[in-house]
């Protein structure tokens, strides 16, 4: 570490502006000047090529203006590019499933849908154009509900909906609704009837006005009078929707697959259950359930051979939905989305594998350089009411003078064992919040280090 601090620089990109980091740079052409300098001063100042393997870039998520900036200042992008990110959005996933012979829950757009796909139109939103506008997708409601009416004729009538915003980002683009009162009066309707199709599009088109229930609190269904807030409807004008159905089970969990793509090569890094509030993510578990672990093991491969032959790379996760069937105790598992970029699962994953060292094997455990098992529990959205206020020093201190307080010193990080907890996201402590990844020798050990870290947070008086 401290033969890295040296190489670390640190840059403040001056200015409030609402749009992507990159944009900020790119509008900045001192600062695109200063990174140019700093990155090529180690080479004797030679100008760097974008496309050969000197400098790389990590991103969180890749876009067009990633891309422009990465061609400036000569770095590798080491993520997917722009023109990669139709594969990340929930029309691009459904297909990739498809292709690779995955399962995945019956929706629309399926194959029958191809009428219903259009191009964006940039003149319905002041001539401001979205990477999205170049694909085809669902843009309406009424395709929308006309897509899912063409799958109820054929006799798909689950208890609910699930329609989720071709891009979101932990699930808040994501909304559910009811449609069983609809799907019981149309019972009698077989595929192939037209008219029936369209009268029940038609209630499906009033429906989402009255009982689509969105996953982000601030989200409706018309666009409200507020800055930068636009309703769901005018999101699917833009990004594109899907419908899928919503996947029941008695015990429903969603576990999913981390994967880096160099090349044509594609490498597991982790597998997750992931901790969900609603839809929404807030946190994970290493490893997965072994009842189906090397089986969605095994679909992130096939997603992974799929992305590398459309020149892909970087980063790559797949989620999914896995639920127990009662009388047999076999899993139900299917693959629901491609996550195109680093994602939640991102940082704890590395955190033990830089303090642990190691890698996963064939088993989908993850053990050190000399063998040991490590796992962990992780949350970046922690709440604790003790925290509001405080600052990072004084839980810093809390957990470096922890001889003094059993709680802190039972969760400190032990650099010997190679076992604890590891907190980041300071800066949001004041408002009560924290994140932490709990590390382990064993799933038990780690969920217990978890709790008891929990435990400490909410006892936390260092303010």
């Amino acid at each position: 570490v401290h033969n890295m601090l040296p190489r670390v620089i640190m840059i403040h990109v001056p200015s409030t502006e609402c749009i992507s980091l990159s944009d900020k740079i790119l509008r900045q052409k001192k600062l695109i000047t200063l990174l140019q300098e700093l990155i090529r001063s180690p080479f004797g100042g030679k100008v760097l090529e974008w496309n050969d393997n000197t400098v790389g870039m990590s991103v969180f998520t890749g876009s067009d203006s990633v891309d422009e900036l990465s061609h400036k200042l000569g770095a590798k992008l080491l993520e997917a590019s722009g023109e990669s990110l139709h594969f990340g959005t929930k029309q691009g996933s459904r297909e990739i499933f498809a292709a690779c012979g995955i399962s995945h829950p019956a929706g629309t757009p399926s194959l029958e849908d191809e009428d219903l796909l259009t191009y964006g139109d940039a003149s319905e939103h002041g001539g401001k154009v979205y990477w999205a506008y170049n694909h085809r997708y669902i843009r309406s409601a009424h395709n929308l509900a006309v897509g899912i009416a063409r799958k109820i004729v054929r006799g798909i009538r689950p208890k609910r909906w699930i329609v989720k915003l071709n891009q979101g980002f932990s699930g808040k683009g994501n909304a559910s609704i009811d449609l069983q009162h609809i799907q019981r009066r149309f019972a009698g309707c077989k595929a192939g009837d037209n008219e029936a199709t369209l009268r029940i599009a038609e209630e499906i088109e009033k429906e989402f006005a009255i009982s689509l229930k969105c996953e982000d609190p601030k989200m409706t269904w018309f666009d409200v009078d507020e800055p930068e807030q636009v309703g769901f409807q005018t999101q699917i004008k833009r990004l594109g929707v899907i419908a899928e159905v919503f996947i029941e089970g008695e015990v429903p969990t969603s576990p999913s697959i981390q994967a880096v793509i160099e090349g044509k090569d594609v490498s597991i890094v982790s597998t997750h259950e992931q901790v969900l509030d609603g839809q929404v993510y807030s946190g994970c578990k290493n490893p997965c359930n072994s009842a189906y672990r090397a089986s969605i093991m095994d679909a992130g491969l096939k997603v992974g051979k799929f992305l590398a032959a459309h020149g892909v790379r970087g980063h790559f996760a797949v989620d999914f939905l896995a639920s127990e069937q009662p009388k047999t105790g076999s899993w139900n598992v299917h693959a629901v989305e491609v996550n195109l970029r680093q994602g939640g699962t991102t940082h704890p994953h590395c955190c033990m594998a830089l303090l642990c060292g190691g890698s996963i094997c064939s088993d989908g455990l993850f053990r050190t350089n000399e063998g040991e098992l490590r796992c962990y529990v992780a949350t970046d959205c922690h709440y604790s009411e003790n925290l509001k206020g405080c600052t990072e020093k004084s839980l810093i201190n809390a957990l470096e003078n922890s001889s003094s307080d059993p709680a802190a010193y039972k969760i400190r990080w032990n650099k010997a064992d190679r076992i604890g907890v590891v907190f980041h996201l300071f800066k949001f402590i004041s408002t009560g919040r924290i994140g932490f990844t709990a590390i382990g020798r064993n799933v038990e050990e780690s969920q217990a280090l978890y709790t008891d870290t929990v435990t400490f947070l909410e006892r936390f008086h260092g303010c």
